[in-house]
């Protein structure tokens, strides 16, 4: 069994704050699908890597209000693929009291895409 990682810097990001969701992603990787994995989607690229994620609900997901996650400072996500789960460990550090504050979001789905096993990481900083 091979391992493949992946580190990306997200070069875009983009949080609506009426829909509460929150989106980042690298720019320089063609998108090939995606994978919902419960409200945290997955943007695959064609070479079957991690080029962005989507967080739907996520002031609730994270129990910060909206305008905390539009002032975040920095995102970090493992992700770790095993021939059957994909599993994703979310990391946003959000400034509160002129200190970050990690918030941590996680969840794991079925790989039903069949994505080469590995890990991979997508880190974004404001």
């Amino acid at each position: 069994m091979s391992l493949k990682t992946i580190c990306i810097k997200g070069d875009a990001t983009d949080y609506d704050m009426e829909n509460d969701s929150f989106f980042a992603y690298s720019s320089k990787m063609k998108y090939k699908a995606s994978i919902d994995l419960d409200g945290i989607i997955l943007d695959i690229a064609e070479d079957d890597s991690i080029m962005g994620v989507e967080i739907l609900d996520i002031s609730s997901r994270l129990g910060v209000s909206r305008y905390d996650v539009r002032n975040y400072k920095s995102l970090d996500m493992v992700v770790d693929i095993s021939e059957n789960v994909i599993e994703v460990e979310i990391t946003f550090s959000i400034l509160k009291r002129n200190a970050p504050t990690p918030h941590v979001v996680e969840a794991s789905a079925l790989n039903s895409m069949h994505l080469p096993v590995g890990s991979g990481s997508l880190a974004v900083v404001a």
